[in-house]
C-alpha cells in the first residue's frame, strides 16, 4: 500500500535526504508548489475555517489527499466567487482525514515549515520540485546610470 502524504512528509522531515526517493511524486510536487510559491498561494482567508473533522481512521475517510491534490488549483482561481471557493475548501477538509486537513491548512497559509521544520523552500527547490527561491536582495538592487549619462528611451 502506498504511503499517505502526511507519512511521506514526516519521513522527509525526519531525514531530509529521503526527499530524493520521491522526486517523481506528482502529488508531492503540487503540494510543495502551493506551500512555497507565492503565485500558487490559495486565494482564501487566513486561518482555519469552521469545519467538521471526519472521525474515521486514516484510509477510511471518503477521500485522501492523494486524490484531492489535483483539485488544489481551484483555490487559486480568481474567477470563482470567494464564497464558492470557501465552500469547496470546507468540503475538502471534511472529506479527508484530520491530519491531512491540518496539512492542507498549513499549505493554504504557506506555513508548511511550521508543521515540518526541516522541509524548507531551499530543500524542496534543491530536490527539483520547485524553482529556487529568488533572493530578495537581488530584486531590491537598483542599477544606477553612470554619472553624467543621459537616460535613453528604449523601443
Amino acid at each position: 500500500m502506498a504511503k499517505y502524504i502526511t507519512e511521506i512528509l514526516q519521513e522527509i522531515n525526519t531525514d531530509p535526504k529521503k526527499i530524493d526517493q520521491y522526486k517523481g511524486n506528482g502529488a508531492l510536487r503540487l503540494i510543495f508548489e502551493h506551500a512555497f510559491l507565492e503565485e500558487k498561494k490559495f486565494a482564501l482567508p487566513e486561518g482555519e475555517p469552521p469545519y467538521k473533522k471526519d472521525a474515521a481512521p486514516i484510509g477510511m475517510t471518503p477521500a485522501n489527499l492523494y486524490q484531492e491534490t489535483r483539485k488544489l488549483y481551484i483555490f487559486c482561481r480568481t474567477d470563482l466567487k470567494p464564497l464558492r471557493k470557501e465552500t469547496l475548501f470546507v468540503q475538502l477538509l471534511e472529506s479527508i482525514h484530520p491530519s491531512e486537513a491540518e496539512l492542507v491548512l498549513a499549505i493554504k497559509d504557506q506555513k508548511l515549515t511550521k508543521m515540518y521544520p526541516k522541509i524548507t523552500h531551499k530543500l524542496v527547490a534543491e530536490a527539483g520540485f520547485i524553482p529556487a527561491p529568488v533572493a530578495k536582495e537581488k530584486k531590491a538592487k537598483n542599477v544606477k546610470a553612470p554619472t553624467g549619462a543621459q537616460p535613453t528611451e528604449e523601443n
